[in-house]
Formats: C-alpha cells, sequence, structure tokens
C-alpha cells in the first residue's frame, strides 16, 4: 500500500514548524530575526512597486553575497503581506536554495526600478515561482500556511480581511 505524498508532507513540515520556535506574542519582525539567526545571514524585507509582480511575482527572494532579501508586493493587505513573507521565509526553512536554479524570468533593470533601495549588484540568486518544482512550491505554500496557523494561537483578530479567516480557518 502505497501512502500518499500529502501526510507525509504535512508532518514533515510540521515538525519544520515546532523546530522553528515560533515567536509569543506572534510578530513578523520577530519570524524573520529568528529565520536569520538560524541560517546565519541577515534577511532585509522590502515593499516594493507591483511592477514587480508582472510575472506572477507576488514575492522575491534575493540571495546576495552575505545576506538574503525578501521583496513584496507593496499595498497589499497586511495579512497578505505577511503570508508572502512567510511563503519565501518556507523556501529558506526547505533549504530550496541548495536545490532551485536562480530565477532567470527577472529582469534585472525592472528589479532595480522595483527596489531602488536594494543594492542588486551583489545578488547571486534570485527565487521566484518560475524557478522552483511544483512540489517546492506546494511546500513552501503549505509551510507557510502552518506557520501562519501559529499566528492564530496569539492573535485572534484577523483585520476583518475574510482571506485571513478563510487561510486560519483551516486548520
Amino acid at each position: 500500500m502505497r501512502l500518499s505524498r500529502l501526510p507525509r508532507s504535512r508532518n514533515h513540515l510540521r515538525r519544520i514548524v515546532a523546530q522553528m520556535d515560533l515567536p509569543v506574542p506572534w510578530s513578523r519582525d520577530e519570524l524573520v530575526n529568528s529565520v536569520a539567526r538560524r541560517r546565519g545571514r541577515p534577511i532585509l524585507v522590502v515593499p516594493v512597486a507591483h511592477a514587480l509582480v508582472r510575472g506572477g511575482h507576488f514575492g522575491l527572494w534575493l540571495a546576495r553575497a552575505t545576506d538574503d532579501v525578501i521583496l513584496y508586493a507593496a499595498g497589499t493587505s497586511d495579512i497578505h503581506a505577511t503570508h508572502i513573507i512567510c511563503h519565501e521565509l518556507a523556501h529558506m526553512e526547505l533549504g530550496h536554495d541548495r536545490t532551485a536554479i536562480g530565477d532567470t524570468s527577472v529582469d534585472s533593470r525592472v528589479l532595480a526600478e522595483a527596489a531602488p533601495s536594494v543594492d542588486t549588484t551583489d545578488v547571486v540568486k534570485v527565487f521566484g515561482r518560475s524557478n522552483y518544482s511544483n512540489d517546492q512550491e506546494y511546500d513552501a505554500e503549505l509551510l507557510a500556511t502552518l506557520i501562519m496557523s501559529g499566528r492564530r494561537s496569539t492573535m485572534c483578530d484577523t483585520g476583518g480581511d475574510p482571506r485571513a479567516s478563510r487561510i486560519l480557518g483551516t486548520f
């Protein structure tokens, strides 16, 4: 009898969440700092213009020589921004930088215009949706959702965002 991939994946991802020692009270900034400490590299989180998301990217992870940068679409709701950031953190926690090839669909000129405050000259790899396998995207999305579910235990209010209620209500 073959077990499906889904329960195995969920159990594995739940163990990762348990090892992450999510901050209480839940704080997005503290979560980012915690992942940075575990990785031994600073992580900078930067909202960027929607010009960056035209290729389907709501968030990108830039692996630079000495740190990591998470870019997310400005103007989105706080809960959606948090989920985007958690998704990129999930890729880091899952070690996808070791198995995915850099994303060539992101134009460096567009990136520099969208994130003028970010020095893109020492970017080693850009990670976005187009350079991960479907399994990696599935795992990162599920891990991000599990991380976000930890938020529910310390924050009752979803700010009236129906998407947040739907996401957090699935657990």
